[in-house]
């Protein structure tokens, strides 16, 4: 490891704290640190700020602050491959592995090569506005959701699967997810749990103004496109796993297919996802009186 990225919430006190504390440490083993322009300023160390073609150079990122913290920071390092390391600050923490108090036990471990990578599946969407790709988003690690605005008028949504009709929602929006995201929107949308180890994409309506509507499973070789009806109202956004947003319009057709990329998120073995539904969902738990 000759280089070291370093990404954080800067509303994260304890990230912020943390953070100052690396530098130093890193310096004396001889690794350069470069950080995000927010990140530098937040700890006081403006002489780190890189844009993001120097942190994208990076031989590993760390990523300080809750889930979406790393979402944000998958939409940059993935793409370049660069794998995250990261240190869990927010109240949920479904994808950090990592307490800080732990950080640099766990920054010895991958100095020293003595990890795993996990890769996750991520989603490339793109909208299709009057014949001509108009948008073409970061990709998803957890979700593309198709949703309304703050008026309670229902979309109308034309659903396929690689071409081949599914279903014309009437519904509050639609989620695309990953199994990795199959324990966030979706999963408070009525969707599955899925293990991140597998390959899916995850189609789950919300609100659906019908009994029969259900979530379903589709081969990640496969791809889901939604046509935006008539009648939609007068808002309607596409959001990337709630960091990036696209207001879209009658006619627009998203399409979400697996991106080319995948996420490698640096992990030690420990916290598996079965022990992550007990600990972080209390997957089992009656919740009785005590």
């Amino acid at each position: 490891m000759k280089s070291v990225a370093i990404l954080l919430n800067p509303d994260k006190e304890g990230a912020i704290a943390l953070a100052r504390e690396m530098a130093p440490w890193f310096h004396a083993r001889s690794i350069a640190v470069t950080a995000e322009q927010t990140a530098a300023v937040a700890i006081g160390q403006s002489a780190l700020s890189a844009d993001d073609s120097q942190l994208t150079k990076a031989d590993f990122a760390i990523v300080m602050g809750g889930d979406g913290t790393l979402l944000r920071a998958s939409h940059l390092m993935a793409p370049a491959g660069v794998p995250m390391f990261a240190i869990r600050f927010g109240t949920f923490g479904f994808l950090a592995d990592t307490d800080p108090e732990n950080a640099f036990d766990a920054l010895e471990m991958v100095i020293a090569g003595e990890y795993r990578l996990d890769e996750r599946m991520m989603l490339q969407t793109t909208v299709e506005r009057n014949g001509a790709i108009s948008q073409d988003l970061p990709p998803a690690l957890n979700d593309a959701v198709i949703a309304k605005g703050p008026l309670s008028r229902m979309l109308s949504l034309d659903t396929h699967v690689s071409g081949e009709y599914i279903s014309t929602y009437a519904a509050d929006g639609l989620i695309a997810a990953t199994p990795t995201g199959s324990t966030a929107y979706s999963l408070s949308a009525g969707g599955p749990l899925v293990a991140p180890s597998l390959n899916t994409i995850i189609i789950t309506p919300i609100c659906p103004h019908t009994l029969n509507a259900r979530s379903m499973l589709i081969s990640s070789d496969e791809s889901v496109e939604v046509t935006i009806g008539s009648g939609s109202g007068d808002t309607v956004m596409l959001t990337i796993d709630g960091q990036y947003g696209v207001p879209l319009e009658t006619g627009d057709r998203i399409r979400v297919r697996e991106a080319d990329c995948r996420a490698k998120l640096i992990s030690f073995g420990k916290n598996t996802f079965c022990e992550k539904l007990q600990t972080r969902l209390r997957w089992g738990d009656r919740f009785d009186d005590e």
